[in-house]
């Protein structure tokens, strides 16, 4: 275990989820590291579509790939810049829902009409999508 590089503290680097909207996936990239600066930020194409994955920090939990209402609220949550680097994050208790996740952006800064608007952005994008794609369902 001393020998081992992924227990060597000077070797460690930490991995970042990434995820596909569209193909609702997520994995963990090696050498991702959100921390280390000397990294250089590389595109991920996803291994289904092969479109670019978008990072979501290393405290990222998936939802499940059929509860659609979840993958909207994290697309969200990542258009309007929400990334899951700290592990103290209340993301968890403060989007619940996608209702929730609406008001929480909401704020002094934007308007409800306006996150309403890009949530009907993303669900239209999506709804495209589908209809020139079926077999990804």
């Amino acid at each position: 275990m001393a020998n081992d590089p992924e227990y060597d503290l000077g070797n460690t680097r930490n991995s970042v989820h990434f995820v596909c909207f569209d193909c609702r996936v997520c994995f963990k990239q090696p050498n991702s590291s959100n921390w280390d600066s000397t990294l250089p930020e590389r595109p991920f194409p996803c291994p289904e579509c092969r479109e670019q994955m978008h990072a979501m920090g290393r405290h990222f939990k998936a939802p499940p790939r059929r509860d659609k209402r979840q993958w909207l609220k994290v697309e969200l949550l990542y258009h309007y810049g929400e990334r899951f680097v700290a592990g103290n994050s209340d993301l968890g208790r403060s989007c619940a829902t996608l209702s929730d996740t609406v008001t929480y952006l909401t704020g002094p800064y934007r308007s409800l009409s306006e996150v309403r608007q890009v949530l009907h952005a993303i669900r239209g994008r999506k709804a495209i999508r589908a209809n020139s794609n079926p077999t990804r369902e």
